[in-house]
């Protein structure tokens, strides 16, 4: 299993263009319409260029999170998950 770790929260206006294809990829999954000012957690799953973006705007449960990342074979690392923790619903 791959070890996922955040890389930034940030505003979508501030996401490096080669990561943009991914959180683009997501909102279209999830019919989400993206606002400069949104903002958005990056995670990257370790020994990958798979970058996996949490939106929280309306941001899912860690549990939720837990089981997205299990479906991409990949767990969140303790230090990430603790920051996370502050943004995502209980």
């Amino acid at each position: 299993m791959h070890v996922t770790r955040l890389v930034a929260i940030t505003e979508l206006k501030n996401v490096p263009p080669d990561i943009r294809p991914f959180i683009d990829f997501k909102a279209a999954i999830e019919e989400r319409v993206l606002e400069d000012m949104d903002i958005v957690a990056i995670l990257n799953i370790d020994t990958t260029t798979c970058y996996v973006p949490v939106f929280l705007k309306d941001p899912p449960t860690m549990e939720e999170l837990e089981k997205d990342l299990e479906k991409q074979d990949a767990k969140l690392a303790a230090d990430s998950k603790a920051a996370l923790a502050r943004h995502l619903k209980a």
